[in-house]
């Protein structure tokens, strides 16, 4: 018959003891646990959706350029759901002593913990996304793009297809107005001068209406007004006094207002995809037609480069068609191009209840 080598008493202390020392591990293992999965989880997943996003971007921009259709996908959410697990045990000899003696772990612990993150995508499509792609840019949507961007200039003359008539077309065989260039090149001064900014009112019915409030330009920069709204056809007294002209979405010219005709989200992504260093392999083939002359009009908002070989110094990059596009990370004007566009892109296609209108793709991760 098989005795147990230890009595009642020292057994059930031991019990009692391996308990007492798991419950507190399994305490302070959750206490651990939960921080440093945030710690370590909250980094990534922002990292690699950022990344992914940028990806996003760039590839519609090539596609677009070589006339092939793309789709976008925004991350709804992420769920990570976190297992933890913790055991312990303990050897106890039975029968004679001499068998086991040296043998036994008086007492043995681990603990572990997995992540399951759960991805929902809600995709960007039907009428309301081509409705958002094709419909012009709001106003007060190009003035919150452009709140920091460093150049005031470029940036309107991205956003507007006319200004009182002058014609800034980008993308057309129509020419541009010859005054179109000089008027950017003085509201830029003006803008970077602090001489001119850009101010709004609520009216009576509760419209916002924006105005270009210049002001303390007498001594330095009066001439450059007086041009300014001589191209502009304004009439108004340049006498050194405060002037608001008001700010319209129209067509047509205007003697007390500067009307602009802005641009679509797909017109800035078509502007931004000739940007692209197009391949001399893909334009022989006809993989994708040669830029016309007359694209950007000499305008160049960012530049796209292209390579055979994986760009190891690039901020973002695709791989299409056998070749890498990518933007320079060493290429400073591309990348604060790119960040206004994918500022851009977030304001004017994003929409807050887009999780309940469309369908959700969510994906298990693990």
């Amino acid at each position: 018959m098989l005795m147990a080598s230890m009595g009642p008493d020292i057994s059930l202390a031991r019990r009692r003891g391996v308990l007492l020392i798991l419950g507190m591990f399994m305490l302070g293992g959750c206490a651990v646990v939960g921080p440093q999965s945030i710690t370590a989880g909250r980094g990534a997943y922002t990292e690699v959706i950022n990344r992914t996003e940028d990806e996003q971007i760039l590839n519609a921009l090539v596609r677009m350029r070589y006339e092939e259709t793309f789709g976008m996908m925004t991350v709804a959410s992420v769920t990570a759901g976190l297992k933890f697990r913790a055991q312990a045990s303990t050897d106890i000899g039975i029968g004679d002593s001499d068998d086991y003696a040296g043998n036994l772990v008086p007492f043995s612990a681990g603990a572990a913990y997995e992540e399951n993150p759960t991805i929902s995508y809600v995709p960007l499509s039907g009428q309301d996304f081509t409705r958002r792609m094709l419909s012009p840019i709001t106003i007060d949507e190009w003035l919150l793009i452009g709140t920091q961007a460093r150049q005031p200039g470029g940036l309107f003359a991205l956003a507007a297809r006319r200004a009182n008539g002058l014609r800034n077309p980008l993308l057309s065989e129509v020419p541009p107005s010859a005054g179109f260039a000089r008027f950017v090149e003085l509201y830029d001064e003006l803008r970077r001068a602090s001489v001119m900014d850009i101010v709004s009112a609520v009216q009576p019915g509760g419209e916002v209406e924006y105005f270009w409030d210049l002001h303390d330009y007498a001594n330095t920069h009066a001439d450059a007004v007086r041009e300014l709204f001589s191209l502009l056809g304004i009439e108004t007294q340049i006498d050194g006094s405060t002037i608001l002209l008001p700010m319209r979405q129209a067509v047509g010219r205007s003697a007390s207002a500067v009307n602009i005709q802005t641009r679509s989200a797909y017109d800035v992504l078509r502007v931004f995809s000739y940007g692209i260093d197009l391949p001399p392999a893909h334009v022989e083939a006809g993989i994708v037609d040669p830029d016309p002359p007359t694209a950007l009009t000499g305008r160049r908002f960012i530049t796209i480069r292209s390579s055979v070989d994986r760009p190891d110094n690039a901020t973002v990059r695709i791989r299409f068609h056998d070749r890498w596009f990518y933007i320079d990370a060493t290429d400073a004007a591309s990348k604060t191009a790119f960040a206004l566009l994918r500022t851009f892109i977030g304001i004017r296609l994003a929409d807050p209840g887009a999780s309940q209108q469309a369908p959700v793709l969510t994906v298990p991760v693990n």
